[in-house]
């Protein structure tokens, strides 16, 4: 087949012609069995595009531009018929293709890595041993100044207990009294939390109701334990 016919056969397939064009395609396309086996070839390969929006030249523009070439130029006609097809053709892709971005669902971003987990405080803690047992565990958090007891076999009959930070200098410093009966969680004073750390020492001591009178123990010491790391 001829390159003039099958630009014919696109043309056809595309519905390009009109008029007294049309009307002879149509008659030829009766007798010409390899032209119209070309038109449905043509057709096969448009039809994927026939789904889009398209917006066709004006009517009269291919045949101006037709009326601009040389009268006995075939080649530049068939050139010009060539750039025709190919015009609409284009256009029937971009308007695919504009469909296909509206439609295209929007990209999931990416997941955001979970924020990492704050380090947790860092936590003193010790073991107050007696004769009876474990009197008493105490966690110092160094960030909040909070002491957290536990009593365990603490028993103070109708005395108080009085818990006692005992540093390098081997002074004691009182950090209050404690209930025997009940956990529970206090900030320390200021001025002893830098004396709570590891290697210090607590005490339990067997005072009077209210605690120590003089600030240092008065009564027998129940129990005592070194503070290590958690």
């Amino acid at each position: 087949m001829s390159e003039e016919d099958d630009l014919l056969a696109g043309e056809i397939a595309l519905g390009l012609l009109d008029g007294p064009e049309r009307e002879a395609a149509v008659r030829r396309l009766g007798s010409d069995t390899a032209l119209a086996k070309q038109v449905d070839w043509w057709r096969e390969r448009f039809e994927p595009l026939s789904a889009g929006d398209s917006v066709e030249p004006s009517e009269g523009l291919w045949q101006r531009i037709e009326a601009m070439l040389p009268g006995n130029d075939n080649a530049a006609v068939i050139e010009a018929r060539r750039w025709r097809a190919a015009a609409l053709a284009a256009t029937v892709v971009a308007g695919l293709l504009g469909v296909a971005l509206v439609l295209r669902p929007a990209p999931v971003p990416p997941a955001t890595p979970p924020a990492a987990a704050p380090a947790p405080a860092p936590v003193l803690l010790a073991s107050i041993a007696g004769s009876g047992g474990i009197l008493a565990t105490i966690a110092y958090n160094q960030t909040a100044g909070d002491l957290t007891i536990a009593p365990g076999t603490l028993d103070a009959g109708q005395r108080d207990a009085e818990l006692w930070i005992i540093p390098a200098d081997g002074r004691p410093r009182s950090l209050g009294t404690i209930d025997p009966a009940r956990a529970a969680t206090r900030p320390a004073r200021t001025d002893v939390r830098r004396l709570i750390a590891r290697g210090a020492t607590f005490a339990i001591s067997l005072e009077p109701r209210g605690g120590s009178p003089t600030g240092l123990p008065t009564g027998p010491i129940l129990g005592t334990g070194k503070i290590s790391g958690s």
